[in-house]
């Protein structure tokens, strides 16, 4: 469950803003962000005497980023300043201000920080492996093969519905992902049969509880009655469990996303295939996202640099008995 936010009456124009990203579809998370930073920003406005939005300028902008910015990883950084910057667009367009004042501010750059825990091969095999033969170990182990084989986000799997999964074509519709855009992912053999099982054994059973009289759309449903829907905390504290059981560290959903992305770009994936895959506009996140392995990049330097690579072995000398077994060959020659 997220922290309650402390009680503020925010103006109504933020409120409108809010309202609007739920219209437009974006996940509760992303409000949710949207709403924090919306509330950091009101708060230093009223604690340096501004009383409306119209009386921001750039230096105020400014000095708000320095002084919430101390100690905050570059991600989050870019993450507040693309937030102000949608908010001051929204107000542009209605009119209520006459320029955005963060167009004019430099964006804070990317710190080029290659993707953690990163699931090594035979670490996805074992956790593939770990669900017990149950009805709940075999839900969980649809789930796994679908976070490998699609690299959906965690939002995006428990937003999935029954009518999401084409298990007949290989495909997975994700309706409301990311910034609210939707797209298909395709998805593998394994995690169709994974899907499938699950459907039939685990998930069938669970709606034909005589005590359920609704009918429940959800993909992923709980274990328990009255077999309501996963939610997100749900999902990522069943992946950390497997994680922590199988491998002794923490390895959250977002480890399945980073890893199935790196082992299609190190086993030679198109990088714009994979950056269609993880639903990103820009190649540049992708590239981020992704990354080819250290020992990867060692065994290509060893083959290909010309002062590492080792000696080609010459053939071995063709003998006369050889050259006469050969077609054609001249046995008196």
């Amino acid at each position: 469950m997220r922290k309650k936010r402390p009680l503020l009456n925010l103006p109504q124009v933020v409120t409108d803003y809010l309202e609007s990203l739920r219209v437009r579809h974006f996940t509760p998370g992303t409000v949710y962000y949207h709403e924090g930073e919306l509330r950091r920003f009101w708060l230093y406005l009223q604690s340096i005497g501004v009383a409306e939005f119209r009386e921001v300028t750039r230096r105020t902008v400014e000095n708000y980023h320095r002084q919430t910015w101390r100690g905050l990883a570059s991600s989050t950084m870019r993450l507040s300043f693309d937030i102000d910057s949608a908010f001051f667009d929204y107000l542009e367009k209605l009119g209520v201000i006459l320029l955005n004042p963060c167009r004019a501010l430099a964006k804070p750059r990317k710190d080029g920080r290659l993707p953690r825990r990163i699931l090594k091969p035979f670490e996805v095999r074992a956790l593939l492996k770990a669900p017990a033969p149950t009805l709940k170990g075999i839900r969980d182990q649809a789930m796994l093969e679908l976070f490998y084989s699609s690299a959906i986000r965690r939002a995006e799997m428990a937003a999935l519905t029954l009518a999401d999964v084409d298990i007949q074509n290989g495909f997975v519709r994700v309706n409301r992902g990311k910034g609210g855009k939707a797209r298909v992912a395709p998805i593998g053999q394994r995690a169709c049969q994974a899907l499938a099982r699950y459907l039939k054994e685990a998930r069938t059973v669970w709606v034909k509880d005589p005590r359920i009289t609704q009918p429940i759309e959800g993909l992923w449903l709980d274990a328990q009655y009255p077999h309501q829907p996963l939610c997100v905390q749900a999902i990522t504290h069943l992946v950390q469990e497997y994680a922590t059981r199988v491998l002794g560290r923490h390895a959250g959903p977002h480890a399945w996303r980073h890893s199935c992305a790196t082992h299609l770009v190190s086993n030679g994936a198109n990088i714009v295939y994979v950056q269609r895959l993880l639903g990103h506009a820009s190649l540049e996140t992708t590239q981020i996202y992704t990354r080819v392995s250290v020992p990867d990049l060692k065994k290509t330097v060893q083959r290909a640099h010309p002062r590492i690579r080792r000696a080609v072995t010459p053939p071995p000398a063709l003998t006369r008995e050889a050259a006469a077994q050969m077609p054609g060959g001249n046995r008196s020659a």
